[in-house]
């Protein structure tokens, strides 16, 4: 069944796109900036970043969002892992403790909203210091794939 939604979802479209005249070079910077634009630690803001990207660089919108959509439970798992490399980088005591949350919560909101805050600036820098890395190398690994898939099924 998977397989089945990963083929009709995924995979049929980008080849169905690699023969409708898209080249691998612009497949691949579209999909590539989707999945690193969608692993953005702020939830909730990366379909409209894809879409000002796409719209800026002129990707494929919809290669872009793709890549965006697929990678969504990736960015959830990395939340956490980019706000403690924030908090790493910029030596701020971690503020990751549930019961200190919670009871920031219910005394002071504006002390928390702040936190939240500082905690999400500090995992957005740390993403802008990962990302140009792992873009590199996604794209560097789907262009790879889609010029094989382009020269097979084209």
């Amino acid at each position: 069944m998977a397989q089945g939604l990963y083929k009709r979802y995924v995979s049929s479209p980008i080849i169905n796109l690699l023969k409708h005249g898209l080249t691998p070079q612009i497949l691949a910077l579209s999909m590539s900036s989707g999945i690193i634009i969608g692993t953005f630690p702020l939830v909730g803001t990366t379909t409209a970043i894809c879409t000002m990207a796409a719209i800026l660089f002129r990707m494929n919108l919809l290669v872009t969002q793709l890549g965006n959509w697929l990678v969504y439970p990736i960015q959830l798992l990395l939340v956490v892992p980019f706000i403690i490399l924030g908090e790493h980088l910029f030596g701020t005591p971690s503020a990751l403790d549930p019961s200190h949350i919670l009871t920031l919560l219910r005394t002071d909101l504006f002390t928390t909203l702040r936190l939240f805050s500082k905690m999400i600036l500090h995992a957005a820098i740390a993403w802008m210091i990962c990302a140009p890395i792992a873009f590199a190398a996604i794209y560097i690994v789907l262009n790879t794939l889609f010029k094989y898939l382009h020269a097979r099924r084209v």
